[in-house]
């Protein structure tokens, strides 16, 4: 008996088919359009048709869908939750349930010594979502994240090796080849240039319909960095432009001080910037995005953080912003003091507190109850663990504290050292912090409630 070749049904009609939704999953295509939505489209279609897609590219298309819906902003905050909780369970508990299949079926062109195992912070995300209290939106999303470079690492990257094609890079190894390769010096030579020429529009008075420093600069960035005279720069390009200006502090005053006025920088800066947002519908969302990044990031110093918080102030609610942020304004808003909110901190607390106070009074004034709310909580953190502090310096400092345990039901009240109490004996060691709260016994029944007979 002939023996027949096997032939395996895909979704896609060919390779290139298979690539090319690749390239709009993770938005590598060069004219920076996002795609993603159709491409997360094409493989519901694809669901529709072939009940059994590849688990790993199903898992992509359900992560990029949440992460899509969630930067349009129509969702309310619990809603954005539960659907990162969703795609991210389903991804982790499906790969689970064929872990083995997958680990057996290991392509030859897999990396040897390699482990096929996601991340140990999925699997306790995942656990978390299914077992214990559901994330933060904050933890989600990073997970969310971990997840799509994952996916990368162990299925899209080898869609070259199994096609035999050249291989590729990963998406984010673009942007730092683009920068390794002289695009970000090239950025900051422009950068540099305009500057200097906007510096000189200031101090000649000139009126702002008479300044073309920035749009000769954003003409010669396109000029320059555009694949073709009908397409803007391309993602990585842009990424590098936006490592330039916040990453490398090209936005900040160079001899920037705390409490310092951040007025002259927006005035340098910002028609540049504007000229970039008016040319590409992604750059504001992602330049505040990369702000509050860097805002957050514990190795700035203070006074750059401080200059950073003020530039999403200042992006976010001045009328000067208004035609960049268009109509996503409130989503955009709402989603960082979402953000802001939930990742309880100084700066982002700071942030909260500005984008409340540039806000119309109705507005305004549910905003300020939750931000009241969670000041609360944050300076009730702060206060217990300085308390916690100044109590153990002092412990050190006396080398004797006494310790009073209390007696169920009895009012809780602050320990008091061995010096004022000659009865009490002393004993070296830290002070035990009593609380506001009345210590009870285990199996302990309030008042009224009878045991069962």
């Amino acid at each position: 008996m002939e023996s027949h070749s096997g032939f395996v049904v895909t979704p896609w009609r060919t390779r290139q088919e298979l690539l090319q939704l690749r390239r709009d999953l993770y938005r590598l295509n060069d004219d920076n359009v996002d795609r993603r939505q159709g491409a997360v489209n094409k493989v519901l279609a694809w669901r529709a048709r072939k009940e059994s897609l590849p688990l790993l590219l199903e898992s992509t298309a359900d992560v990029v869908d949440v992460v899509v819906q969630d930067e349009k902003g129509d969702l309310t905050h619990n809603t954005t939750r539960l659907l990162y909780a969703t795609a991210i369970s389903r991804f982790i508990t499906g790969y689970l349930d064929t872990q083995i299949d997958l680990t057996r079926d290991r392509p030859s062109w897999f990396p040897p010594g390699k482990s096929l195992q996601p991340p140990t912070s999925l699997l306790e995300v995942r656990h978390c979502i299914v077992h214990r209290q559901m994330p933060s939106l904050g933890e989600l999303k990073r997970a969310a994240q971990s997840a799509l470079n994952w996916l990368w690492e162990w299925y899209w990257a080898h869609l070259e090796a199994a096609f035999g094609l050249p291989s590729t890079t990963h998406p984010f190894q673009e942007d730092s080849s683009a920068q390794n390769s002289g695009t970000a010096d090239r950025l900051h030579s422009l950068l540099k240039t305009y500057v200097k020429a906007r510096r000189s529009e200031i101090k000649a008075k000139r009126r702002s319909d008479l300044c073309a420093a920035a749009g000769t600069a954003a003409a010669t960035y396109k000029t320059r960095f555009s694949p073709s005279p009908t397409t803007p720069p391309s993602a990585s390009t842009q990424t590098a432009l936006l490592g330039v200006l916040v990453q490398q502090g090209l936005i900040l005053p160079a001899d920037k001080k705390a409490g310092s006025s951040m007025s002259g920088a927006f005035l340098v800066w910002s028609p540049l910037l504007l000229a970039f947002a008016a040319e590409s519908v992604s750059f504001v969302a992602e330049l505040i995005k990369q702000v509050i990044k860097e805002m957050n990031d514990v190795g700035r110093r203070e006074e750059e953080r401080e200059g950073l918080c003020e530039w999403a102030v200042h992006m976010l609610g001045s009328r000067e912003w208004a035609v960049a942020r268009g109509g996503q304004e409130r989503a955009m808003r709402e989603r960082v003091l979402g953000e802001c909110m939930t990742e309880l901190g100084k700066w982002n607390l700071r942030l909260a507190d500005g984008i409340v106070g540039g806000m119309e009074d109705g507005e305004a004034e549910l905003w300020r109850a939750i931000l009241d709310a969670s000041r609360s909580e944050g300076d009730g953190e702060t206060m217990v663990t300085n308390h916690t502090k100044a109590t153990a310096g002092e412990s050190e400092e006396k080398g004797e504290v006494g310790i009073v345990e209390l007696e169920p039901g009895k009012d809780a009240r602050p320990v008091e050292s061995a010096e004022h109490s000659e009865t009490q004996e002393k004993i070296k060691g830290p002070r035990k912090v009593v609380g506001l709260w009345k210590p009870k016994p285990i199996g302990w029944l309030p008042e009224g409630w009878d045991e069962d007979e």
